[in-house]
């Protein structure tokens, strides 16, 4: 078993589900719990750059396009970036079984 292929699949399919989960429930403030639990080490860098600011919104969420459109932005690039923490987790482990 490659676990540098496996976490990372497995995880996409999470984010999948997430996404999809997302565009199908009503747009309150509680809808974007799952996007952040889903991206969580991206979620925390922003929370502790808006700290660092004193930002009181999400710095890594965008605002001026409609609502789907502005998640997209911060979604898709918090989880590639989520993607490849987990594909280098399966690497570490890939090599320290062999």
């Amino acid at each position: 078993m490659k676990f540098r292929l496996i976490l990372p699949g497995l995880y996409l399919l999470l984010a999948l589900y997430f996404w999809r989960s997302f565009t199908r429930i009503n747009h309150d403030g509680l809808a974007n719990v799952g996007l952040m639990l889903a991206t969580a080490p991206a979620a925390i860098v922003g929370l502790i750059i808006d700290a660092i600011i004193g930002s009181k919104n999400f710095s890594l969420l965008p605002t001026g396009h409609n609502y789907l459109t502005d998640h997209a932005l911060y979604y898709v690039p918090a989880v590639v970036a989520t993607v490849a923490l987990f594909w280098l987790l399966g690497r570490t482990v890939d090599r320290r079984r062999s």
